[in-house]
């Protein structure tokens, strides 16, 4: 009875010096802290009290708020530390794993936010100091969280009896009518930004698709400029999907015989909300079929007509809208081929549904490819029913991919895009290189390097979080053996100072997986305004309706607000989605649930092309993995449902 009591007394003394611990872990500030800065420290010889003043002044003293955060943490640690009926330990590694990795986005994110390098983290034995025990922190609320999410939530939620909602307004919209109802909904809450922004909004790549279309040149410094074409004469590259660019060009040009360049624009934009609008209307009537509570669909649907960002990106004129409407048909299609594997031959209206949407993410965007490649042959591991059609549809969508491409866009001149655009890493890295240790480089490497980058403005043209103003001096006629000797250099300076690499590459991508990041990752601003700039050549007339813009303004204002408002927020912030999207994977793995990796590799490749992309926590590369949240989370409940039931 004793030894029982001490053990119990034992926890809670644990659970007590965690909270305190992860209270002064979440109090501690990482900012640097030099001995010049205080004076008591200056004044001091004694090296510990040095350090004790140095480490009192980075403590936030808001002792309410620490008190109160103690008193919370101690609660929440009781529920989910030394509980009885946890996984068993195997299985603790996923969650070890995941807890570091978010403790670890959080301590080096922050470092890169505020100077634009680790140095927070590795400068001086105090900081590392700092930064560990703020890492400590971090990974023991973390994984208190992925404890309580992984071991009581989701096991509440499979054991969860998921009754039919007998509301009458609730099955009218959501079970007899789950697609017209929602799509009404959706359009309704929508006119008034399609009012204000009549005939839409056009952003600076859509202006240059219109611009190549017609055969103009786009500006000097855009990166639409940055391709040696065929022709002189044919404008039209695949920089931009030209799939696009040709729908887009062509309603344009349908407004021009009217005489009206705006009724152009808007004839394409009628075409993207419907689109858009009927995708999304589909996405919950796929999600009607699911075993999920009601108050899911009700969120999504508010969710896709109430959030601002959703109709903003509805009448905004760019290729990503319906790039990201096949991308979710495609992940359902997906999704439904996984649930069917070994139970159902597919058609020959399966096959070739399949290849449409499986084509249409490929040509959509350049970079969905990937997603099909990473996801559609992966089907054949687990469907033996199917695996001969697996492997003529996943060949068959890489073939007309191929084909679309490499022969029939340059049978009409098209070129195609730039090498540069897949370059985004490596030319960051020489020019951080370039700026750090620019006094490294020889006579030789500066020389390999100009042919490819324009060696002598490099320095002062690299952004940490934006590629795009190193990659705009790309030399268009850079011949293939100019980019080999260039990698050449880039592999050599790579072994000298690898450090400078990784911290090239991780202050361009850390708002993707730092919640907190500053990037400019969510702005309506170009948007306000928009692409008047296509009126300036070629005698477009292209504007807005003028007597409208207060409400334009008053739609911006609402957006940014919804940017920093609590829980809102979270829905749109770029680095709690792709969260949500590695745990979902993790936890996948946990319940060894393989099969429903390949419905999540989409995903994934969509991350791994935001890690390669120019901009930091850009949002338009981020909605795929964003819009399609609730599907994720639909999908994860009726995984839960299912195991619950395997189990039964």
């Amino acid at each position: 009875m004793l030894e029982k009591l001490n053990t119990k007394n034992a926890k809670k003394i644990i659970i007590i010096l965690l909270s305190l611990f992860v209270t002064i872990a979440l109090s501690l500030k990482l900012d640097i802290v030099n001995n010049s800065d205080i004076s008591e420290i200056t004044q001091n010889t004694n090296y510990f009290v040095k350090i004790l003043l140095k480490f009192n002044y980075s403590i936030n003293k808001d002792i309410f708020k620490s008190f109160l955060i103690f008193l919370l943490l101690v609660m929440f640690f009781k529920k989910v530390f030394f509980r009885n009926d946890i996984e068993k330990q195997g299985k603790q590694v996923f969650k070890v794993i995941l807890s570091m990795l978010f403790a670890f986005f959080m301590v080096f994110g922050y470092s890169f936010m505020k100077i634009n390098s680790w140095n927070m983290i590795f400068k001086n034995t105090f900081q590392l100091f700092k930064a560990t025990i703020i890492f400590v922190g971090y990974y023991i609320l973390f994984k208190a969280i992925i404890n309580y999410v992984f071991d009581i939530l989701f096991n509440k939620i499979q054991k969860q009896e998921i009754k039919q909602n007998t509301n009458r307004l609730y099955n009218f919209i959501f079970v007899k009518h789950s697609f017209i109802m929602p799509l009404t909904i959706i359009l309704i809450c929508w006119l008034p930004y399609i009012i204000a922004y009549y005939p839409g909004m056009i952003m600076q790549d859509s202006a240059n698709q219109i611009r190549q279309y017609f055969g103009y040149d786009v500006p000097e410094s855009s990166a639409t400029n940055s391709i040696k074409l065929i022709d002189e004469n044919v404008k039209i590259t695949n920089h931009h999907p030209v799939l696009h660019t040709i729908i887009l060009g062509s309603c344009v040009q349908l407004g021009r015989v009217l005489n009206n360049d705006n009724l152009g624009i808007f004839i394409y934009l009628i075409f993207q909300i419907a689109l858009f609008s009927s995708t999304l209307a589909f996405t919950i009537n796929f999600m009607k079929n699911l075993k999920i509570p009601s108050l899911i669909n009700i969120f999504t649907l508010m969710m896709f007509s109430l959030l601002p960002i959703i109709p903003i990106y509805a009448v905004d004129i760019t290729k990503d809208v319906p790039f990201v409407c096949f991308f979710i048909i495609y992940v359902i299609i997906v999704y439904n081929l996984i649930e069917q594997a070994n139970y159902k031959k597919y058609t020959i209206k399966d096959c070739l549904y399949v290849i449409l949407i499986s084509v249409l993410v490929a040509l959509f965007r350049n970079n969905g490819i990937y997603a099909i490649i990473m996801s559609l042959p992966l089907l054949i591991v687990i469907d033996r029913l199917n695996r001969k059609k697996i492997l003529i549809l996943s060949g068959s969508v890489i073939i007309i991919y191929v084909m679309f491409t490499n022969i029939l866009l340059p049978v009409f001149k098209i070129s195609p895009a730039s090498v540069r655009e897949a370059l985004s890493i490596p030319f960051q890295q020489t020019a951080r290189y370039v700026k750090v240790h620019n006094d490294e480089v020889t006579l030789e490497e500066k020389n390999i390097i100009d042919k490819v980058l324009d060696y002598d403005t490099l320095a002062q043209r690299y952004n940490p979080i934006h590629a795009d103003a190193v990659k705009n001096k790309y030399n268009k006629d850079a011949t293939k053996q100019d980019l080999i000797n260039y990698f050449k250099v880039w592999f050599m300076q790579l072994l000298k100072h690898p450090t400078t690499y990784i911290q090239a590459t991780m202050n361009n991508t850390y708002g993707y997986f730092y919640p907190e990041s500053l990037v400019k990752s969510y702005t309506t601003d170009y948007m306000i305004n928009s692409d008047t700039s296509l009126n300036k050549n070629n005698g477009f007339n292209y504007s807005y309706i003028k007597s409208l813009k207060s409400e334009r303004n008053f739609i911006d204002t609402i957006s940014h607000t919804i940017l920093i408002l609590p829980g809102v927020s979270w829905i749109i912030n770029i680095a709690f989605n792709v969260w949500v999207v590695i745990a979902i994977f993790i936890y996948v793995i946990y319940i060894r649930k393989y099969r429903y990796l390949i419905y999540m590799m989409p995903f994934i490749s969509i991350i791994l092309v935001c890690i390669a992309s120019p901009v930091n926590a850009y949002f338009r590369y981020s909605i795929p993995f964003i819009f399609t949240m609730p599907i994720n989370i639909a999908i994860l409940i009726n995984i839960l449902k299912n195991k619950a039931k395997c189990k039964s």
